[in-house]
């Protein structure tokens, strides 16, 4: 290769773009499982925004018509799982985007709809395609379910009716997203500024979401007495940190304490304390807890009255 030259690997996760020309799916022939002729398997690698790396699948078979799509996490199982929990109702609500894993339950409560575990292959959607896709099953053989189950096809009308409501947004309607894997997302309309109706936390795995997982046996039993550790960021920031040092005065062996802690209308500061027990020496300081901003900030203080003494 000629001095100058740099050669460039190639990116197996790329930004999805529709501009980008040379961003086209890996074709691979394979079996189809319907009439066990070769159909044609489409792999693309990309990486949403604002989100992870992911794998879409699809395959097609022209023979049989055969079709199916999936979509897989691009990321190792996330150290906790995942749950998102969605108020809809602006029509915005509607059309976030969802990804959802093949281990992620979603449950809407107020039609009393639950979608387990496994019972769906990982796809991106929307909230509105996720319940058009619902309906969409229901509504299959309604009509010869009216005549050999009127009353079930009867109940099936009344639940359409509700969820007609949620689509129409007559009625609002929560969407719950629970994921041991951790890899699922919804969208904010804007990713820069907090969501005021969506709230996403994390949570420490049971036994049973470590066996769905894979990561534990089927024979294994969950140890009732042994509770996770769960620490919030609220909870380290109560606590006082302690670590050792050496004193700078003496060199002695010592204690630092540091804790966290919020100034009002300020920011977050730790405050660092050393305290030896040989020389008797002790220093506090005070760091910021943030980032340098991008300006600096000049402040002038008038002293006028004696209040102004304890600023």
């Amino acid at each position: 290769m000629s001095d100058g030259m740099v050669e460039t690997q190639p990116t197996v996760f790329a930004d999805l773009s529709a501009d980008d020309v040379e961003q086209r799916p890996m074709e691979i022939e394979s079996l189809c499982m319907q009439c066990h002729e070769n159909g044609i398997t489409r792999l693309m690698c990309t990486r949403i925004p604002y989100y992870r790396q992911v794998i879409i699948v699809s395959f097609s078979c022209e023979h049989c018509g055969h079709r199916n799509n999936e979509l897989q996490s691009g990321e190792a199982a996330q150290e906790h799982g995942t749950e998102i929990v969605l108020t809809a109702k602006l029509p915005e609500d509607l059309n976030r985007q969802i990804v959802k894993s093949e281990y992620a339950q979603l449950e809407i409560p107020e039609l009393e709809l639950v979608i387990p575990h496994k019972s769906q292959t990982g796809e991106i959607t929307t909230v509105e395609g996720v319940l058009t896709r619902v309906k969409s099953g229901l509504l299959q053989n309604q009509e010869l379910r009216r005549i050999q189950n009127p009353e079930g096809a009867e109940k099936i009308d009344r639940f359409i009716e509700k969820m007609d409501a949620c689509l129409e947004l007559k009625t609002p309607f929560t969407l719950k997203l629970t994921d041991p894997s951790g890899n699922c997302y919804i969208q904010s309309p804007d990713p820069l500024h907090v969501d005021p109706r969506c709230i996403t936390s994390h949570y420490c795995r049971r036994l049973a979401d470590r066996k769905l997982l894979g990561f534990a046996d089927d024979d294994e039993v969950e140890d009732e007495n042994e509770a996770p550790e769960w620490r919030s960021y609220e909870d380290a920031k109560h606590e006082v940190l302690r670590f050792k040092t050496d004193c700078p005065s003496c060199g002695a062996p010592c204690e630092t304490l540091m804790k966290p802690t919020d100034i009002p209308y300020f920011q977050t500061v730790i405050i660092m304390s050393t305290s030896c027990d040989v020389c008797g020496n002790k220093s506090n300081e005070v760091k910021s807890g943030g980032s340098i901003k991008e300006y600096g900030c000049k402040t002038t203080v008038t002293i006028k009255e004696v209040s102004n003494h304890h600023i």
